[in-house]
């Protein structure tokens, strides 16, 4: 214990450390940013503004021609007072500068490398002499004009790198007597007003000075905070490894006694027993520790009646797994269909069942009880029960109407509207080809023709089982055609939720049994479970779920 709690000081105060050392580097680093946020906005501010005026100051002289030496005494003059030095570096300012006629050749052009370099270009096309800064200044400048609207402001800027060294570019053309536009500076065909271009290029170096300045003090303040951190950790942790040996010494020796007690509990001797003698935190452990042991005896039971819950549970499950089919493919005819049941606990409250009547019919019912557990499976089982009886008493023979009527009364006597049941029987003629049907409440099953283009239901009203002893029902008939799709369902399907609580919905669902309706019954029941299931994925099923899809063939 003594070398936990020190281990956990230690680790608290590196923590601790490590953090403060985190914020102060962060700290650091947002200074240095926002040094160079403000330099960089200095040297756009002077480029927005200097760049247009050096174009009127150069008005006049690209006017007159003849006057290139001038111009190269002003970009000489321009370069080379813009540099200076700060705290032993050489801050450049205006690196480059250079001026083009109206047909884009050379007038004058100046670099600071570190050397001042100036030359008349005696109106030549730029040549890759002149460094790829200046070519590539050009270039982007004059594509840079072409895709800004023709009345759009001319002003170009740009980020440029020369090798390791970064430059922030302004190009502006030189336009007589009237404002300038990037149409003009774009124009390739050399109007009148157009007598030149200007641009200049400001040396972004501080920048990188700026960093390895904030790096530098970054460093040495890093350093004295981790010695900082380090003497006051040590610090700590002598003054809690000595508070913790005289904790430890006067709760060790009744921890040891309740040891002993635990382990006479382990041993299978249920009886024993703590003596509190004091009401603090070890005598709240010692009354607990009782409190436990008398628990133990109450928690065997209560175990041993759990476990034969969940075998009567297990039971009930295999019992109520018997009245609802299997999920194989079933063929009858021109019918083939397939189910699926899949209860959210144990035991559920949907259920399904078919039987072949006489005449070649069959009878496919789904129902579905309110809620879900035992007390739902018991109503499923007596619906299960009350639809063999009708069946038997009418020699298989039923009308849907007289099915769901019985079904009514005897849910209604088993249940005393405690629960009630949706339900909707189908009776399928394979030899008419006819689907005859009542609905007890339930949802209204979809009928799929077309491959997916037609997508309609089997629309029936009537109370649901188990609610009205007088409900009767109505029976309805439909034609049904080769490639019709059948899809009887329960809510489950549609009102499950997926982990960010949003319902499947019927939406999804008849999205779903469109796409997949060209396959057989077995495959697009399959398809639609499988494209449920992704939906909801790992969220817990909040209501059962049983699914039929039929077709016609």
């Amino acid at each position: 214990m003594i070398v936990t709690t020190t281990l956990l000081i230690v680790l608290t105060v590196i923590g601790t450390a490590v953090l403060n050392y985190m914020r102060l580097r962060e700290s650091y680093d947002e200074s240095a940013q926002e040094r160079i946020k403000i330099y960089r906005a200095g040297r756009e501010a002077i480029g927005a503004f200097a760049t247009p005026l050096f174009a009127r100051a150069l008005e006049g002289l690209l006017a007159n021609r003849g006057v290139d030496d001038q111009i190269q005494t002003i970009l000489t003059e321009t370069v080379l007072r813009d540099t200076k030095v700060v705290d032993g570096n050489t801050e450049y300012g205006l690196r480059l500068a250079y001026v083009l006629d109206q047909d884009r050749m050379l007038v004058a052009h100046c670099v600071e490398a570190p050397d001042l370099k100036c030359t008349t270009g005696e109106h030549k096309p730029l040549a890759p002499a002149l460094g790829p800064l200046t070519l590539e200044s050009w270039n982007q400048a004059l594509t840079a004009w072409k895709a800004l609207p023709a009345d759009g402001s001319p002003l170009v800027g740009l980020d440029l790198a020369d090798g390791a060294d970064q430059y922030r570019v302004f190009a502006y053309p030189v336009v007589k007597e009237q404002a300038a536009t990037a149409g003009l500076a774009a124009d390739d065909t050399r109007p009148d007003d157009r007598l030149g271009y200007i641009v200049v290029a400001y040396d972004l170096a501080p920048i990188q000075w700026f960093a390895a300045a904030a790096e530098k003090q970054k460093a040495a303040a890093s350093r004295d905070a981790i010695m900082y951190g380090l003497m006051v950790g040590a610090l700590f942790a002598v003054i809690g490894t000595v508070l913790a040996i005289f904790q430890g010494l006067s709760i060790s020796r009744p921890i040891k006694l309740l040891a002993y007690k635990v382990d006479q509990i382990a041993r299978g001797d249920l009886q024993a027993r703590v003596e509190i003698s004091s009401h603090d935190e070890i005598g709240v452990l010692g009354e607990n520790f009782n409190y436990m042991a008398d628990q133990l005896a109450i928690l065997l039971q209560e175990t041993a009646d759990k476990a034969r819950i969940e075998q009567e549970l297990e039971l009930v499950k295999a019992i109520q797994e018997t009245l609802v089919p299997s999920s194989e493919l079933v063929t009858l005819g021109p019918l083939e269909f397939a189910g699926f049941y899949q209860p959210a606990a144990q035991t559920g409250g949907d259920w399904w069942t078919w039987h072949s009547l006489v005449g070649d019919k069959v009878l496919v019912v789904i129902g579905d009880v309110t809620g879900h557990g035992v007390p739902s499976a018991m109503i499923t089982a007596a619906a299960k029960a009350a639809c063999d009886v009708a069946r038997h008493v009418h020699y298989d023979n039923v009308t849907v109407t007289k099915l769901l009527e019985i079904m009514n009364r005897a849910i209604l006597e088993s249940a005393q509207r405690r629960f009630a049941m949706t339900c909707f029987a189908s009776v399928i003629d394979t030899k008419a080809r006819t689907i005859t049907y009542a609905n007890a409440g339930h949802n209204l099953p979809y009928l799929v023709r077309g491959q997916g283009a037609e997508l309609g239901n089997l629309t029936s009203r009537g109370n649901r089982l188990g609610d009205d002893v007088n409900s009767e029902y109505e029976a309805k008939t439909t034609q049904l055609e080769p490639g019709d799709m059948l899809v009887w369902y329960t809510d489950g399907v549609v009102e499950n939720d997926n982990p960010a609580g949003e319902q499947y919905g019927e939406r999804r669902f008849r999205t779903s049994i469109k796409k997949f309706a060209g396959m057989d019954a077995a495959s697009m029941r399959n398809e639609l479970v499988q494209d449920a299931a992704e939906f909801y994925g790992d969220e817990a099923r909040k209501d059962d779920i049983t699914m039929i899809v039929g077709r016609i063939r």
